[in-house]
């Protein structure tokens, strides 16, 4: 999640480098355009046949749906770059956040706050996560919940499920998790095996347990500026509270997410969006199935 978030600050950090790369894109147009008129010159001097040979070369090269020749288009056409900010140092404005202390503060109140809830309630919230198969990272990453879920006095459950088991199964232990009275938030860890609807899964887990966020209603809500979901992705709020609790100036920031997966690209883009009002650019690459970013 640190990770991710630093990622997103990184990229929200370096608008001055589009400057860079527009000069060098500039400067290789402008290459590829004197070599042709180089070409051209040289093709006058020879014969018919070279100069077509020449130009099936060069169309090979450029590819087919680029001219002979390419000016660089008036300036009046290209996209405008965002104002520099006064007395903002351009030469070096990456910060390194720290997550682990903010992670361990984070802890600290939910501590307090479940101790509190025990005394008055006589509960403490329980989480239960859905585990299918034996993949080493997901296994990780459950094991990592449960140790969070004792450090802070949380009820864990964990249903664990062979990676051959049927999908009727897995939807069998969202069901009992589901009208269990003791279960708070359910996990589904992702991603599923190959044959399984995922889908399918995750919508049948109940909209107050939905604690991913991943409920078509809590991703509708969080979608709508005017409506607030019942749950938001954890790993794209944790990304926004370091951010925040780093004292990160977001107003107005020109910010890129790389990722446009449901866990994680989405979800930042679209609490950017809603929090702070910035122009968020996400970065739509295709992501192979198994790979949450």
């Amino acid at each position: 999640m640190g990770g991710a978030a630093v990622a997103v600050l990184a990229a929200a950090a370096t608008r001055h480098n589009r400057a860079r790369l527009a000069s060098l894109f500039y400067r290789v147009a402008r290459g590829l355009h004197e070599a042709s008129v180089a070409a051209a010159e040289e093709e006058k001097v020879g014969t018919r046949s070279r100069r077509r040979r020449r130009r099936s070369s060069s169309s090979l090269l450029l590819g087919p749906d680029f001219p002979d020749t390419w000016d660089h288009p008036p300036r009046a056409a290209s996209r405008t770059l965002p104002p520099r900010v006064a007395g903002a140092d351009y030469g070096c404005t990456a910060t390194i956040i720290d997550g682990k202390s903010i992670a361990e503060d984070i802890r600290l109140h939910i501590a307090e706050e479940v101790c509190q809830m025990k005394s008055a309630a006589g509960h403490v919230p329980g989480l239960a996560v859905v585990l299918v198969g034996d993949r080493r990272d997901s296994e990780s990453y459950v094991r990592y919940k449960t140790k969070g879920c004792e450090e802070v006095g949380i009820k864990s459950l964990l249903a664990k499920l062979p990676g051959n088991c049927t999908e009727d199964e897995v939807m069998d232990s969202v069901s009992r998790f589901n009208e269990d009275p003791s279960v708070h938030g359910i996990l589904v860890q992702l991603p599923l095996p190959q044959h399984m609807d995922e889908e399918r899964i995750l919508s049948a887990i109940s909209l107050e347990k939905d604690v991913d966020g991943f409920h078509p209603l809590n991703v509708g809500n969080l979608a709508l500026r005017s409506r607030k979901p019942l749950f938001l992705p954890c790993a794209a709020k944790a990304c926004m509270e370091l951010l925040l609790q780093s004292g990160i100036e977001l107003m107005g920031k020109h910010v890129t997410v790389i990722g446009r997966s449901k866990v994680v690209g989405l979800p930042v883009s679209l609490l950017l969006q809603a929090s702070c009002h910035c122009q968020c650019y996400p970065c739509l690459h295709n992501k192979s199935r198994g790979h949450y970013p």
